[in-house]
């Protein structure tokens, strides 16, 4: 077991004991500085932050881990150029080749860099998003003054409830149904970045895979955010398969693959991801048939001989395609042997839905 997994483990059981007990309480005990830390660090930033001089939403979690930020992102994108702005991504680019110096990933005409400089995200949302300007950097102050030049009249900050430097129209705060407090404690006792007060700067709440939990579990999430938050309006979303796109049109930003087309498409599953089993799922839903899989690691980097082996247990299964992830698409940009491949790749995109409708959500630029 690995220590992640132990610590993960920990923060979940609520009856630890013997040595169990003894390594909460050295967490706890370093939970409290982080949070002094935090609170300290947050209060000096907040006084000195920068005016964008447009409009800036910001969306974010209060908790470590993935909360769905990137197809919200994207989703929120659309919706505001179909309202008449021209928005603009920045985004810290973690791990990327621009983080440190910064720079244009897409000026919204053209993608300007590779996916290794850009960052899988930032990537991934230039090649959905040709319209929409791209800008990673860990210096968001920088990156949202190139957005203006490049002609953008607002804002999306993405992952930005912890970046206090740049001020804020809205921030929209995004909490996942199966874990959405993390565990009430802050790093590294629990996942919360934040304390939990920290959530009265919300404009909206959303609950996302919201379909992956009981109605009443919703309902609870909402009476206590009423509490934390008193006011502060909720909505929630779900992650839906919306079309399967053939590898070659999804890399050229051609988006078109209606699902209705693959409906009982024997499919054989590849990912890279933290957990293939939802993905599984997803595609059951999109209408595949799924007879096979080749699941590697969160965050694998994939190889040539990784798409042969595929391509080979798929034959073997009797594929009649291979389906990915966007995450992992992006991934695989540099890899000849996709496009050589005897069983034809299909890219299975996802997209952010509001079961409860958007006029909460179209509500948070009406007034900017």
């Amino acid at each position: 077991m690995s220590l992640e997994s132990y610590v993960t483990g920990l923060m979940k059981n609520p009856h630890p004991s013997g040595k169990d007990r003894l390594v909460l309480s050295i967490l706890e005990s370093l939970e409290g500085i982080y949070l002094s830390q935090v609170t300290k660090k947050q209060k000096a930033a907040a006084s000195h932050a920068l005016n964008a001089g447009i409009p800036v939403i910001s969306v974010g979690n209060i908790t470590a881990g993935g909360t769905g930020k990137t197809p919200c992102i994207i989703r929120l994108a659309e919706l505001l150029t179909e309202a008449g702005y021209h928005p603009a991504i920045i985004s810290r680019g973690y791990r990327s080749g621009l983080e440190k110096q910064g720079g244009i990933v897409s000026d919204g005409k053209e993608i300007l860099v590779s996916q290794q400089m850009a960052g899988d995200e930032p990537y991934m949302m230039a090649l959905k998003l040709p319209s929409v300007p791209i800008l990673v950097g860990k210096d968001r102050i920088v990156s949202a003054e190139r957005a203006r030049r490049l002609g953008a009249d607002l804002l999306l900050l993405d992952d930005g409830f912890q970046y206090w430097k740049l001020q804020r129209d809205r921030d929209l705060i995004l909490l996942d149904a199966t874990n959405p407090f993390g565990y009430d404690h802050a790093l590294p006792r629990g996942l919360l970045r934040e304390p939990l007060s920290a959530l009265k700067r919300a404009a909206l709440f959303i609950i996302t895979k919201s379909d992956q939990v009981e109605p009443s579990k919703i309902e609870e999430i909402k009476k206590r955010l009423e509490k934390l938050a008193p006011g502060i309006p909720v909505t929630t979303s779900c992650h839906s398969p919306a079309k399967a796109v053939p590898y070659d049109d999804w890399k050229s930003r051609y988006h078109e693959g209606p699902l209705s087309l693959m409906k009982g498409k024997r499919a054989y599953l590849m990912s890279g991801i933290g957990n293939p089993a939802a993905f599984a799922e997803t595609a059951r839903e999109a209408g595949f048939i799924p007879v096979g899989e080749m699941a590697f690691d969160d965050h694998h980097s994939y190889t040539e001989e990784d798409i042969r082996k595929c391509d080979s247990e798929a034959l073997s299964s009797g594929a009649d395609c291979i389906v990915i992830t966007e995450k992992d698409a992006v991934k695989m940009m540099k890899l000849q042997s996709i496009h050589e491949s005897e069983v034809p790749f299909y890219v299975l995109e996802i997209e952010m839905t509001f079961p409860e409708g958007l006029t909460l959500l179209e509500k948070q630029w009406e007034d900017l």
